[in-house]
Parts: structure tokens; sequence; C-alpha cells
């Protein structure tokens, strides 16, 4: 494995969307319940290795202060990174709308130009209380050629797989990281539709059970 490509990655968004938690959970694989806002930035890494291309990264963690007086400061974390993650709270419409309206255009008008964006949609596991859908994040991630992943910081959901497409998407020329994706699904709808097939082939073999017994049992009554 060769020596990891040291890059450097910012989290932006509102304050109270996770973005520490998110990365709590895939430093050190842990979640604090009780967690406060961050005051200040902090900065932590991880090495993620990819034997399929003997390739590793370095992954140079920012997590920025999201409390809107900050965010002129934020342009000295977001400057030189090569992935933005705008984070979002899926309870919180106005957290969705500072990431589409403000986050966004903010980075790209002062962040490298070739920086790799991603979409994330924290705190699914409150599905009960999501007032943003998936489907809207992922429509806004396609329209910027981002990244959408939709995570739990609570069930350590979707962050590996995020960092890792991430990853993938810096190291590997024309990447899709939807193939992926795409090709489980189409496995999984393959495998839905042959059972619904055998589930079929069974009923009919059940009715065909079913008509020969009652042939059988006309013809014993009628002889």
């Amino acid at each position: 494995m060769s020596e990891p490509e040291q890059i450097k990655v910012v989290l932006l968004g509102s304050s109270g969307v996770g973005k520490t938690s998110i990365i709590k959970q895939f430093i050190n694989k842990s979640f604090d319940p009780h967690q406060s806002t961050s005051l200040s930035a902090k900065f932590l890494s991880k090495v993620i290795e990819f034997p399929e291309i003997n390739k590793s990264i370095k992954f140079d963690i920012w997590d920025t202060v999201g409390q809107e007086k900050y965010h002129s400061l934020a342009k000295i974390f977001y400057k030189n990174a090569k992935i933005i993650i705008l984070v979002y709270d899926v309870t919180n419409v106005d957290s969705y709308k500072e990431i589409t309206e403000f986050w966004y255009k903010e980075t790209k008008d002062n962040a490298d130009g070739n920086a790799i964006y991603a979409v994330v949609a924290n705190k699914i596991d409150l599905f009960e209380a999501q007032k943003v859908k998936n489907e809207e994040g992922k429509e806004f991630a396609d329209g910027i050629k981002a990244i959408f992943q939709a995570t739990s910081a609570l069930s350590d959901t979707g962050i590996l797989t995020l960092f890792e497409n991430l990853g993938k998407t810096y190291l590997i020329p024309n990447y899709n990281y939807q193939s992926d994706d795409k090709k489980a699904q189409e496995e999984y709808l393959k495998k839905q539709k042959n059972g619904k097939k055998d589930a079929s082939n069974n009923g009919k073999k059940d009715n065909n059970i079913k008509l020969d017994e009652t042939k059988t049992t006309k013809k014993k009554g009628c002889c």
C-alpha cells in the first residue's frame, strides 16, 4: 500500500446539525448524546485504505463553528479544502435552506474550484420528525454534482460509506458513487421479482392440486 495522500476536508452547516457527531463516529466509532455545540473549530485525521486500487487517503477533517456570526471565519478553513461536506438536519428545514442558499454559494465563490462536494442528510434515525425528504436533498445534490448520503451519527448509518465514496471519487477518474447503489438496488429488485414469481408459481401449483382434489372427489362421489 502506498503512502496515504493527505487531503483537507471541511464540514459546513448550521449549529446543531450533527457535524461533530459525524466526525466522532467516523474517527472513534463513538457517539455522545450530550454533545454540546462546537464553539471553536476542531481538526482530526483518519486514514482509509482502498486495497482495490492499492491507495490510501489521510482525511484531515475540519469541524467548523456553525453559528451565523462566525461565517466569515469559515473561509480560513474551507479555502484550500479538497472535499466540502454540507450537512443538514432532516428535522430542520432552516438547516437545509442554509446549505442550499448560503453555504454552497459561499464555497463555490471562495473555495478550491475542483473541490468535491457531498450533501449529507443527518439524523435519519428521527424519521418520525423528518421534515426534509431524502429525495429533496438528493435532487439538490444531483443538481450541483455532489455525492448525497443520508446518515445517522447515533446509529452509525451511512458515515463510513460517505467517506469511502468521497475517497473513491477523489482517487478514481470518472468514479460514479451511485453505481454500487444502483447495482445493489437492481439485485434487490431482481430478488423481489423472482420471489413474486416463485410465490405465484406456488399458488398455481396449489390451485392445480385443489382442482385435482376436486375432480377426484367428484369421481368418487359419482361412483
